[in-house]
C-alpha cells in the first residue's frame, strides 16, 4: 500500500503477472499451425531474438522446443537455431542499411 496523496489515502498497488515469453511464443506458433507449418520468417518475428544476447536467445529457443515436445538431435537443434537466427540478423543488418540511407539523405549527400 502506498500513500499517494499525503492525506492518508492508500492505493493498493497491485502487480501484475510477468508475460511468460516462451509460453507466449507456443502459444503463437500453436495458433499458426504448429511449429512445422511456420516459415523461418515468421519464427522470427515471433521469436523476436535479441541478436546482442545470443545466450539468452539460445535458451529461449531451448526452452520453447521443450514445450512444443520437438525433439531434434543436437545438430538439428542448433542448425534450426541458426537459421531464424540468421534471418533475425538479416533484418537487423538491413534495418540499420535503410536507417543509413535515410541519415545520409538528411545530411544533403
Amino acid at each position: 500500500m502506498t500513500d499517494v496523496t499525503d492525506k492518508n489515502e492508500f492505493v493498493e498497488i497491485r502487480e501484475t503477472e510477468p508475460v511468460d515469453k516462451a509460453d507466449w511464443i507456443v502459444r503463437r506458433i500453436s495458433d499458426f499451425g504448429g511449429f512445422e507449418n511456420v516459415s523461418d520468417s515468421v519464427k522470427a518475428d515471433v521469436f523476436g531474438f535479441d541478436i546482442a544476447d545470443i545466450s539468452g536467445s539460445i535458451r529461449l529457443f531451448s526452452d520453447v522446443m521443450k514445450r512444443l515436445e520437438i525433439k531434434l538431435t543436437g545438430d538439428e537443434l542448433y542448425e534450426e537455431f541458426q537459421r531464424i537466427y540468421d534471418e533475425s540478423v538479416g533484418r537487423d543488418a538491413g534495418k540499420d542499411k535503410a536507417e543509413d540511407k535515410m541519415w545520409n539523405r538528411g545530411r544533403g549527400r
